[in-house]
């Protein structure tokens, strides 16, 4: 009876795993079946980005430089204020300026006077040479002599007539007609004031710091300031548009080209954005860490009345360029396996079957990369 007992007793466990064994076989060929995917080769059109960072800049910018070596008599604008074409931004005083317009009237006056000579000396030349009583050298020099004053005349009106210009005074008709003979008018000119210049803002924009003035303060100007021939007091930035310079890295600088859209954003411009274009690409390279990069110009060319209120110099801006590729094979990223160092993905042929093929990949997208070999449009591809 107990034989009987144990022999059931067998044959019941053996059973149990045998249909336990049947059953996790079953399961397991489900699960494979099931996580199998199959991906169509096909070409796609691909669209990339490129990310840069710069710092908002006027569209164009105009100097503000003394002409002289001056003091800085009144300021009428602070730097970051808006100006008009016009304005007076800046009053100079030089000693030095009274001098050299009292030098240059002078200077005018007696080239005026030596030519009225030599013209009227000669007209009895001219005479004496056409009734043939004077010789050939005799006329010549005198006529040089005519010419060369006429010259130095020339060149005296046209320093006087520059440093009217700097002083912005409009009377050099007044002054065309003295002559040295007219003292009493000579004497009152000479001894009024000329010494102060009008620096006056070449067109509308916002009055800047001069280069450099962020990182040394002693280059900016203030009331009581001497300044040196030259000297840039401040840059008169044109605000009706924008202009960011960006650092390409080597890598991507081949994507890069003049005339491409870009994106421009910033932390400062909240949900708002700018669109405007890359316009410049440097052909030279710098070196930054030992890196090479290729410095580019993008521009908003034209801001709406209302961006020109929130959008400020130095503010920072990141811009995105996007770069057209054209069509491309592209997998996902999941079905390519490595194997010896290789690239394999699993194709299944026309038959069924599934063989692996060896293949070269390009850049990688967010889920899928790009192949470059061993694919081709059409081939279906297995993974799990």
């Amino acid at each position: 009876m107990n034989r009987y007992l144990n022999q059931l007793k067998s044959i019941v466990i053996l059973g149990i795993c045998l249909f336990l064994a049947s059953c996790g076989q079953h399961q397991e060929q489900k699960k494979t079946t099931a996580v199998l995917h199959e991906y169509k080769v096909e070409e796609r059109p691909i669209h990339k980005a490129l990310h840069f960072t710069g710092t908002v800049q006027p569209l164009h910018e105009s100097t503000l430089s003394s002409p002289i070596e001056a003091v800085v008599e009144t300021m009428n604008f602070h730097y970051g204020q808006i100006v008009k074409k016009g304005d007076v931004i800046v009053t100079l005083n030089s000693t030095e300026l009274q001098r050299q317009f009292n030098d240059t009237l002078t200077e005018y006056l007696k080239a005026k006077d030596s030519y009225t000579i030599a013209k009227a000396k000669f007209v009895g030349t001219q005479d004496l040479w056409d009734s043939g009583l004077l010789s050939k050298n005799n006329y010549l020099s005198e006529k040089s002599n005519v010419d060369t004053s006429r010259v130095t005349l020339m060149q005296s009106t046209r320093k006087l007539t520059e440093m009217l210009e700097k002083l912005d005074e409009n009377r050099s008709q007044n002054i065309s007609s003295l002559s040295l003979a007219d003292f009493d008018r000579l004497k009152n000119i000479l001894a009024s004031n000329h010494n102060l210049i009008h620096l006056k803002a070449p067109n509308d924009g916002v009055l800047l710091y001069p280069p450099k003035a962020g990182e040394d303060k002693s280059v900016r100007v203030s009331v009581g300031a001497s300044v040196k021939s030259g000297q840039v007091i401040g840059l008169i930035g044109d605000l009706s548009g924008i202009s960011i310079e960006i650092d390409v890295p080597e890598i991507d600088i081949t994507q890069v080209q003049a005339g491409m859209n870009a994106t421009v954003r910033g932390v400062a411009f909240g949900k708002y954005q700018l669109q405007g274009k890359l316009v410049a690409v440097n052909a030279q390279a710098s070196n930054n860490n030992g890196l090479p990069f290729f410095t580019a110009v993008v521009e908003v060319r034209k801001l709406s009345a209302e961006q020109q209120k929130w959008i400020k110099v130095g503010m920072s801006a990141s811009i995105e360029l996007s770069v057209d590729n054209g069509k491309q094979l592209v997998i996902p990223i999941a079905a390519i396996k490595r194997e010896k160092g290789q690239n394999i993905v699993q194709v299944k042929n026309e038959t069924g079957s599934i063989e692996k093929r060896i293949i070269t990949t390009g850049a990688a997208q967010a889920d899928s990369v790009l192949i470059e070999t061993g694919l081709k449009s059409g081939d279906v591809v297995v993974y799990e």
